[in-house]
């Protein structure tokens, strides 16, 4: 049996361990009385009550000791998977005052990336949705994948060894829910169960959905927090070491045969001391990890939580799960693990890894989302609500501070969170609920969509009329009918008419006919008629007729790249489409980007919005330089960062001379 080895970096580190003496004195001299927030039930307040080193006796207790400290009881289960891992589920069988579970179907808790069970109880009986849904009647239980802390055993393999490790989200999603699954229909005797997952929890409950939908029918509904099956929209800063994925975990199957920062007890007591004093939690646990990666929150994330959750997280994993999540980034698709061309036809008998297909899935799912939330961004998001065929709803938080760990540890968490997740429970959960729709417009009827809309969807639709709209995404529609619209867009539609609309983007569509349009985008159309219209971009049209228009149709006056016969283009003046982007970019991404907010930490949020706002600026003023040079276009500009009186928005002072001058 080959034993974990382990590098020989005793030389590199012996000088950093002169400093742990200095930097646990300092810690403990900052280390103040850490009291969690008065709450009714006094028993959870002490249980979260520490002073100096005792806090390492808090947050070095077990997911089951956590459940009983808080009053109630806890079970500890087993479970084999299909390839030999031993998973541990935890279980609060009953209420805090010992009453029996009384609802029809129990509720299967899944973690987030490189956590564990402890942290769906960590923040004790008054915030923890778990325990809270054990006391309405729930028989609540808690996983832990394959090897983090609590499920770091197999049938025949040990732990230390490479082979243990070769796992990815796959096999996550594909053998350790349905084990799970079995095990806790097979105990409880019930036919179904209610799914709640965070990040990670909800990326492999899609991969299970879509890879074995024999298992489809075994779940009630589904609640994603903070969902997570696409990156093209990162931003976390997490998004810069993707490409590196790859080397990391070659790196890591060297050194520790794939293993990914497993607890250890260094961990703990530096979870105790520096994150539980007050000047050190701030800089180095709160600012410098928890909101440099998840989003900025210190008005409403409760901070008083930090040491235990650094106590708790990160509970190990494999490498190849980080590769897996940075090769959805990088490939732009929520596909299987690319384990290389050769492999890759080994196993999928193709060079390229199979996506997931997220329309196959029919369980009855609901999405809650976070504005300030940098991994599971807004974007992402509508993509994967867009190919959800049973979606409920899709709630984003009426909070715009709330990012990526707010579903678990805010303040608020009982009102934006606990409370509509059981209130949805609560319908679902009964015998005679059938999923009848989802409660934004998302079936094959027919819609007519009037007044002021925000941030619509509609997807998978038969006939819609929409009229005096705001911004709508629309998809596989068939028969469309648009006035008034704002922003618009449409894939794979049919038929469809539009009048008025101002920015629009229409792809594999049929026939249509536009008048009066202000901006937009056509590509792999069918039969397409234009006419009053702005600036445009149009490829691959099969049959096309513009007429008293203003846009860039292959830059010669005629459509390029079409199908059939050639379109015909009348009285039109043909500016570039480049030029027309340079001119506007300055009111594009001020549009695109959020306004300042009107209370406590408005300069702080307004300066970081500008900065991503100058961030965006010079991306796409490298872009557009790039496409002139390649095109030769005459228009050629430079930045100015100066503001409007009025205007707290960027604007760009465009000057036309030579591709030559550009600075």
């Amino acid at each position: 049996m080959k034993t974990l080895s382990c590098p020989p970096s005793n030389r590199f580190f012996r000088p950093l361990s002169l400093f742990r003496p200095i930097i646990l004195f300092v810690s403990l001299l900052s280390s103040p009385t850490i009291t969690s927030q008065t709450t009714d039930n006094t028993t959870e307040t002490s249980s979260y009550s520490w002073k100096g080193w005792n806090m390492y006796e808090n947050v070095s207790m077990s997911t089951v000791d956590i459940i009983k400290k808080n009053g109630y009881a806890a079970e500890i289960h087993h479970v084999i998977t299909e390839d030999g891992y031993i998973l541990e589920l935890h279980r609060i069988p009953s209420s805090r005052s010992g009453q029996k579970p009384t609802r029809n179907h129990p509720v299967f808790f899944h973690h987030a990336f490189l956590s564990n069970s402890a942290g769906w109880v960590l923040s004790g009986a008054n915030t923890s949705l778990s325990m809270q849904l054990a006391d309405a009647g729930y028989d609540v239980w808690l996983a832990n994948s394959r090897g983090n802390t609590y499920s770091r055993k197999h049938v025949s393999l040990n732990y230390k060894q490479k082979s243990y490790w070769n796992f990815s989200l796959h096999e996550i999603g594909t053998y350790d829910l349905p084990a799970a699954f079995d095990y806790i229909l097979m105990t409880t005797n019930a036919s179904q169960l209610h799914y709640i997952g965070y990040s990670m929890g909800t990326t492999v409950f899609f991969i299970m959905a879509s890879t074995r939908p024999e298992y489809q029918s075994k779940i009630r509904s589904q609640i994603s927090l903070a969902p997570v099956a696409y990156f093209t929209h990162l931003r976390s800063p997490i998004r810069y070491v993707a490409p590196y994925a790859r080397m990391m975990n070659i790196a890591y199957q060297r050194l520790t045969n794939g293993m990914v920062l497993p607890q250890t007890r260094m961990k703990k007591i530096f979870a105790s001391t520096v994150c539980a004093g007050k000047m050190m939690q701030k800089l180095i646990c709160q600012r410098g990890f928890i909101f440099f990666i998840c989003g900025s929150d210190p008005k409403y994330f409760n901070t008083k939580l930090i040491p235990l959750i650094m106590g708790h997280f990160p509970s190990g994993t494999s490498s190849m799960v980080p590769e897996h999540f940075a090769q959805i980034k990088l490939k732009d698709a929520f596909g299987r693990y690319d384990y290389g061309p050769v492999t890759n036809m080994e196993k999928y008998n193709s060079t390229e890894p199979p996506k997931y297909d997220l329309t196959s899935i029919q369980v009855p799912i609901t999405l809650m989302y976070g504005k300030n939330d940098l991994v599971a961004d807004i974007q992402d998001v509508m993509k994967l609500k867009s190919q959800l065929p049973r979606l409920i709803d899709a709630v984003m938080i009426d909070n715009p501070y709330f990012n990526h760990l707010d579903f678990m540890w805010s303040t608020e968490v009982n009102e934006r969170v606990n409370d509509p997740i059981k209130e949805t429970l609560r319908k679902t959960d009964d015998m005679d609920w059938e999923y009848s729709g989802p409660n934004i417009p998302q079936s094959k009827d027919i819609f007519n969509v009037s007044g002021n809309v925000s941030d619509g969807y509609i997807g998978s639709s038969g006939n819609v009329n929409i009229s005096g709209s705001g911004n709508f995404n629309i998809s596989d529609s068939e028969n469309l009918n648009i006035s008034d619209s704002g922003n618009v867009n449409i894939s794979g539609s049919g038929h469809f008419n539009i009048s008025d609309g101002e920015n629009l983007n229409i792809s594999d569509s049929g026939n249509g006919n536009i008048s009066g349009s202000g901006h937009f985008n056509i590509s792999d159309c069918g039969n397409v008629n234009i006419s009053d219209s702005g600036h445009f971009n149009i490829s691959d049209g099969e049959h096309l007729s513009i007429s008293d228009s203003a846009g860039d149709v292959g830059g010669s006056g005629n459509v390029s790249g079409s199908g059939g016969s050639i379109g015909n283009v009348s009285d039109s003046v043909v500016p570039s489409d480049l030029d027309y982007f340079a001119k506007n970019l300055g009111k594009i991404i001020a549009d695109a980007m959020p306004k300042p907010m009107d209370h406590e930490g408005d300069a702080a949020d307004f300066e970081r919005e500008r900065i991503l706002q100058e961030t965006l600026l010079a991306d796409s003023i490298e872009f557009v330089r790039s496409v002139q040079k390649k095109y030769g276009s005459k228009m050629v500009w430079q930045e100015s960062s100066t503001r409007a009186t009025n205007d707290r928005n960027l604007r760009i002072k465009q000057v036309v001379t030579s591709p030559n001058d550009a600075v």
